[in-house]
């Protein structure tokens, strides 16, 4: 009787544990070897690396305006503790400034099997104020080792904007996919994949799809020489890569 009568009081004392963020880099993706430009002298020739550059910039761009914001409250969410709620979900509570803007945000979790639910809602007030909007939502596997986001263009536009599809293994190797998914827009379908892997000798790459030109880019590059290759049909009329050297300067492939 009285191993019973402690069994049910240690039951009664244990607490849920909240589940773990996904990682940072499940939403945000690295864009910082290709963010400048090689300039151009007389004796050598950068249009290689550059068309590499000009290929992510377009990317990069559209992380920043339409991703600030959404990227800004989830990062913030590593600074604040959940609270259990009465419904068995999970919530984070915290305000986040962003271009001279506050925000307040409520990221949900809902834990149940193999995979923890999320919802990122963003309200603002002042000019451009909105209430409650939700920004994105996703999942993620209890490990941590993949994930999906489906991100919504802005509280004035609430359609499906990007999906975004991650992995990371214990290896060091990651992945994350940004898919344009406007219903009806004429990129719907394009996107843009980043990876890291343990190839030689390029360990990194990009994949670019430009749906309005159905065009198919390439571009692998190496994380510690920065030499790398670019594919892109469009602009040089074949299926062969173009390579750079370490200094970004154009060179014979290996």
């Amino acid at each position: 009787m009285a191993f019973v009568v402690l069994a049910v009081s240690c039951q009664k004392d244990e607490k849920p544990e909240a589940p773990e963020l996904p990682p940072l880099s499940s939403l945000e993706m690295e864009f910082v070897d290709f963010v400048n430009p090689k300039s151009v002298n007389a004796t050598e020739s950068y249009q290689n690396r550059n068309l590499a550059v000009l290929h992510v910039a377009f990317w990069n761009t559209v992380v920043f305006v339409h991703m600030a914001v959404p990227v800004a409250a989830f990062r913030e969410a590593f600074n604040h503790q959940p609270v259990l709620q009465g419904d068995g979900r999970w919530l984070w509570t915290y305000t986040v400034g962003v271009a001279q803007a506050n925000y307040t945000a409520r990221l949900y979790a809902t834990a149940g099997g193999v995979f923890t639910q999320w919802e990122m809602y963003l309200s603002k007030t002042g000019p451009g104020a909105f209430t409650d909007f939700l920004w994105y939502s996703g999942q993620s596997h209890i490990g941590n080792t993949q994930g999906s986001w489906t991100l919504f263009k802005s509280p004035a536009e609430a359609v499906p904007f990007i999906d975004i599809d991650w992995y990371r293994n214990s290896n060091g190797t990651r992945g994350i996919t940004y898919t344009n998914v406007v219903p009806g827009g004429p990129e719907n379908g394009g996107f843009i994949s980043h990876k890291i892997t343990n190839d030689t000798p390029y360990d990194a790459a990009y994949e670019i799809y430009n749906k309005g030109q159905d065009n198919h880019v390439e571009i692998r590059w190496s994380r510690l020489t920065k030499a790398g290759q670019i594919k892109d049909p469009k602009f040089f009329g074949n299926e062969q890569f173009h390579c750079w050297d370490s200094t970004g300067a154009d060179t014979d492939c290996p």
